[in-house]
């Protein structure tokens, strides 16, 4: 109960430092852009979160990606990546959710890696501006050094 009481304050904290810092610094050279889509994008996003919590049953995540989900939660866990849009900040409350659900480690970092270098949508700007060659070649590059980082950050990072 206090650590949610100790979010919940932080939370508000930080909201009100960055509406203070806007209504102190309003001729600043700074664009706030980036802080008013974060805040537009976030309420959305965790009700959508809220709705995953509530509406998937832990036994349905821990038998499509969990510990004993093998190849078949990996390759879930990479296109789920790869799948949804957003910014990146979007991916840790998700993945955060995900490991409550009972998501194996491997997985979740397999999924915050795959969002981070592999969606769709920018695949296809990149392949728009930067040619086929380019892309197939930053691919296939990246996919094993995620993996690799996924499989590492997996044994090191995580208590038991």
């Amino acid at each position: 109960m206090k650590s949610q009481k100790a979010k919940g304050i932080a939370g508000v904290v930080a909201l009100l430092a960055v509406i203070l810092t806007y209504a102190m610094l309003p001729d600043s050279t700074a664009d706030y852009s980036m802080i008013f889509s974060i805040i537009l994008y976030l309420p959305g996003f965790f009700v959508l979160i809220g709705l995953f919590e509530a509406w998937v049953s832990r036994k349905f995540v821990v038998s499509h990606l969990g510990e004993q989900s093998g190849l078949k939660g990996s390759v879930y866990s990479f296109f789920m990546g790869c799948m949804i849009p957003g910014p990146l900040y979007l991916a840790f409350p998700l993945a955060a959710a995900l490991l409550r659900k009972g998501i194996s480690r491997f997985n979740v970092v397999l999924f915050i890696g795959a969002w981070s270098s592999f969606k769709v949508v920018e695949e296809i700007f990149e392949l728009h501006f930067l040619g086929p060659r380019f892309l197939v070649l930053r691919v296939l590059l990246s996919v094993p050094f995620v993996i690799a980082v996924a499989f590492i950050i997996s044994r090191i990072c995580f208590d038991d």
